[in-house]
């Protein structure tokens, strides 16, 4: 039992390394790599996005490709159900190996194809080459030619809409849901083992708050990645306000793999339980489990390669396993706090899978510009949240009724947030798109000679008017100035000022759509958000609580893997889906590539903010009846481990258990 303490793997086992071998140790490790963890979820959110422009991906398509994530977490419950009896550091180190591959994986896409076709063509560098080897030609900016120029459909093109990136994603997706599970589901469990039950909210708190600083670090990383173009060796000839604009987005995934690849291996060198006279609580814990176990668990006997001594270590068996998952399925107080989780994560998906996406079409703001401050700033809502409450709850104890009925009022306040959502945003729109319709005419008698049919959508702006059109040929254009701007546009002579009288106009238009003052709208959302996170959070740390206490101790971490696996298969999974496709039926202009449909370039920005926010408030409604049943379900539970303290076990009282027989010994 001596080789479980010790901190080290293989052979590796020194003395100096020893004194590391602490809970406050394990906590920092682990909260650390929550940050670097949290830093990637936020990192894909923001650049999924520039990911879509990229490879021309639908919204609803990008929803299943993130769902790769979901799945594994649903397929990883096993996982949790050995690694939980096995070495939990070390199957908590394969986790984050996963995690670290799947952000090199990420990263492949960009490193087989490219920056695309489109992006190379919005550079100095490929307008001048284009001079040079098509001499009679003046440009490619689309202008109007009078001259009709079908697409290029060459293979290059073609790079753009294939399934291999998507299938990339989807694999990296895949794989960091692993990664994820076994974070949770072993990594929280193995710290209320390992530490004083009436410090666990606090330590709960200060680890949820350490890796809410991931998220804001994240937030930083997607800002000056997406703020550099896909090549940075190039030199675009828009800026980030332009729609077209493509950020580095892989450049971030270089960064955080090799992040994760350090705290594997710290994680690793972690023993299978810590020093027991460093934990006497968690000594009694034990023994008495053991005392009065009645589980026919299976012993292996393990060898030590190095010493030659040999441990006793416990193995779940399959034959236990059913009869595990039906205690924890029949768990009415377990179920209900499930259920209430998972509406809420339904209501919440539009704002944690497309956030950024969310801010672009909402209030104009760029794929990292936009989170940058409205980020954080919800972020911080979200440390203070779960520092306060873990400090609060760990220092007076309230009663658990108390709590339950904070979560309520909790979920109540956000469902207010959400309504408010509806009247906040910044309306844009396109000369020639009906907004009341929802239909598409470009085609008018100042650019009918233009043939503009196969101009793709590069926006252009009349800043006296402040009318964005769909592309400088659809302006009418005839004259290129320079890279960004156009003159003697047709289209424009005939715009009147508010009052209907014409009047005399400068026909020049520049790159990129009109921009319009969304500053207020998008302050007041930050700051609805941050108080609506804020409480949130508050409620999060009683949830956790109350999971860990309502089950048996022997069923906790397949307790919460089994939680993991319904939050997946009926809300992270189908969330993302359903909100792309809501998303979806409200673009006004897709992209169109070889006769195939990509990404939305223009949405409709009421129906967006309104069947967005409407679905999202129903779900919560359903969240917050599933709270009220658990405050009617819950009698008494000991949150604080008090019971512990008197030598007495709540969550095995009652339990028939008893050590297994010397014949159940399995040795190899």
């Amino acid at each position: 039992m001596k080789e479980n303490t010790k901190c080290g793997f293989w052979c590796f086992y020194p003395k100096w390394l020893q004194n590391w071998a602490t809970s406050r140790t394990f906590i920092a490790v682990y909260g650390l790599l929550g940050t670097v963890q949290s830093m990637s979820f936020i990192y894909i959110v923001v650049s999924l996005t520039t990911l879509e422009k990229r490879f021309k991906i639908p919204s609803r398509t990008t929803g299943i490709i993130m769902s790769g994530n979901e799945i594994s977490q649903i397929l990883s419950v096993l996982l949790i159900y050995y690694g939980n009896a096995g070495h939990r550091p070390r199957w908590l180190a394969v986790g984050v190996f996963c995690s670290a591959l799947s952000c090199l994986v990420l990263a492949l896409p960009h490193f087989i194809y490219g920056p695309g076709q489109d992006a190379l063509a919005l550079t100095r560098e490929y307008l001048n080459a284009s001079l040079v080897s098509y001499p009679g030609k003046t440009t490619d900016l689309p202008v109007c030619s009078r001259a009709s120029q079908p697409e290029a459909c060459d293979e290059e093109s073609l790079t753009d809409t294939s399934i291999v990136p998507r299938l990339l994603v989807f694999f990296s997706q895949f794989i960091l849901g692993i990664g994820t599970t076994l974070y949770y589901g072993l990594g929280q469990t193995y710290m209320d083992d390992n530490t004083k039950k009436k410090n666990v909210p606090m330590l709960l708190g200060f680890t949820l708050a350490l890796r809410m600083v991931g998220p804001t670090l994240g937030y930083v990383l997607s800002y000056l990645c997406l703020d550099l173009y896909i090549d940075p060796t190039l030199h675009p000839i828009i800026d980030q306000k332009d729609p077209r604009w493509l950020g580095a987005w892989w450049l971030g995934w270089i960064i955080l793999g090799p992040a994760m690849f350090i705290f594997s291996g710290l994680l690793a060198m972690f023993p299978r339980e810590l020093d027991k006279s460093k934990r006497p609580t968690i000594i009694k814990e034990e023994e008495e489990a053991l005392n009065e176990s009645k589980v026919p668990l299976r012993i292996e006997a393990s060898k030590n390669e190095c010493n030659g001594t040999t441990n006793l270590v416990e193995k779940p068996t399959l034959r236990e396993f059913p009869k595990a998952v039906k205690r924890i399925m029949t768990n009415k107080i377990l179920l209900c706090t499930l259920f209430s989780g998972l509406f809420y994560v339904l209501s919440a998906s539009p704002y944690i899978s497309f956030f950024a996406k969310y801010l672009e079409v909402q209030f104009q703001t760029t794929p990292g510009g936009g989170t940058i401050f409205v980020g954080p700033l919800t972020l911080l809502g979200m440390v203070l949240g779960y520092m306060v409450s873990g400090v609060l709850i760990g220092k007076f104890k309230p009663s658990p009724k108390y709590l339950l009925y904070w979560n309520v009022l909790v979920g109540v306040v956000y469902l207010l947030g959400q309504i408010s959502f509806m009247f906040l945003s910044c309306s844009g729109s396109i000369e020639g798109v009906d907004m009341a319709t929802m239909k598409m005419n470009l085609t008018s008698p100042c650019n009918a000679a233009c043939s503009c049919e196969t101009v793709k959508y590069a926006p252009v702006c009349h800043q006296p008017t402040k009318t964005t059109f769909f592309s400088a040929c659809h302006a009418g254009c005839r004259t290129i100035v320079n890279d960004t701007t156009f003159a003697d546009c047709g289209c424009v002579s005939g715009l009147q000022d508010v009052l209907g009288t014409p009047r005399t106009l400068d026909h020049v238009v520049t790159s990129g759509p009109c921009e319009h003052d969304c500053f207020k709208s998008y302050l007041l959302f930050a700051v609805i958000a941050m108080i609506t996170d804020t409480l949130s959070c508050s409620g999060t740390i009683v949830s956790v609580l109350l999971s860990f206490r309502c089950v048996e101790t022997r069923d906790k971490s397949l307790a919460q893997g089994m939680t993991l696996m319904m939050l997946s298969l009926f809300g992270l999974i189908p969330g993302p889906i359903i909100f792309g496709a809501i998303m979806d039926s409200t673009c006004l202009i897709w992209d169109m590539s070889c006769g195939k449909k990509g990404n939305c370039w223009f949405y409709h920005t009421d129906n967006f903010k309104y069947y967005v926010n409407i679905v999202s408030a129903g779900f919560c409604i359903i969240a917050l009846m599933f709270d009220v049943t658990v405050c009617h379900l819950v009698k008494d539970i000991d949150f604080y481990g008090e019971e512990d303290e008197n030598k007495k076990t709540p969550a095995l009282k009652g339990s028939q258990l008893k050590l297994p027989n010397e014949e159940d010994i399995v040795r190899p």
